[in-house]
């Protein structure tokens, strides 16, 4: 090969286009997935909800889709481990004072030459949510932090917005692509869903003995009453005569 005015690559070329690639990819993916519904695929505008596996929707897409399972098409391949309104926490997000209304509320194409301005931000370190950096919401009150804040923050104990207590199963990431994670947050769902089943049915099981209880209670005082009966009314049979 030569003379003939072209070249061949190196391996070490080849690999680096490869990984730039996938970073470029990485990056657009990331943008969609904060700017757009996952489901509907339209832009995202409030009230938002996360699901168990940390994607964001518009609740209406949602609504649209429990009602017609079939409205989106890809609906079951996209959330058909949603199956009601309690699959999805209803997300307490911070406002953007950047956020241009009018241009993000419209279809645009994602460009990294013109990063799009996010509509919410980290109400701590007011960092904005716009896929370059990890957040995180709290599946008990749906309030939405960036990681990065949650790490530096000395009591992991309660929400970092709103006060109230949290676990550590309960942090939700948000639109990760870390395929362990993913998996991780889906057996989450699974013991959750088993937690409530446990839970529904011990009150069941405790109802039903306090009324059985409560049955046999009142047939020994039925059975001791009817003696008192019958002698009241053959006193007053008697006074009768």
């Amino acid at each position: 090969m030569g003379n003939d005015g072209g070249s061949i690559p190196r391996r070490n070329e080849m690999v680096r286009e490869k990984q730039q690639d996938e970073k470029v990819d990485r990056k657009a993916q990331l943008l969609a997935m904060n700017f757009f519904c996952a489901l509907s695929k339209q832009p995202l505008r409030e009230p938002i909800v996360g699901d168990g596996l940390g994607r964001l929707y518009n609740r209406e897409s949602i609504l649209e889709y429990l009602l017609d399972p079939r409205a989106f098409g890809d609906g079951d391949r996209i959330c058909g481990h949603i199956k009601s309104a309690k699959d999805v926490r209803t997300l307490n997000l911070s406002r953007n004072p950047k956020f241009d209304q009018t241009r993000s509320s419209s279809k645009q194409t994602l460009s990294f030459d013109d990063q799009p301005t996010a509509q919410f931000v980290c109400p701590v370190t007011r960092k904005e949510m716009n896929g370059n950096l990890p957040f995180e919401f709290n599946w008990r009150c749906g309030c939405v932090v960036s990681a990065q804040a949650r790490k530096e923050m000395a009591d992991l104990a309660t929400c970092l917005a709103c006060s109230q207590p949290v676990e550590a199963k309960d942090i939700v990431p948000i639109n990760s692509l870390d395929a362990e994670v993913v998996d991780s947050l889906r057996q989450r769902i699974d013991e959750r869903k088993q937690a409530k089943k446990q839970k529904s049915s011990k009150p069941k099981s405790k109802s039903k003995a306090k009324r059985q209880h409560s049955e046999q209670d009142a047939q020994p005082a039925a059975l001791s009453l009817a003696p008192a009966l019958e002698g009241k009314g053959a006193k007053k049979a008697k006074t009768l005569a």
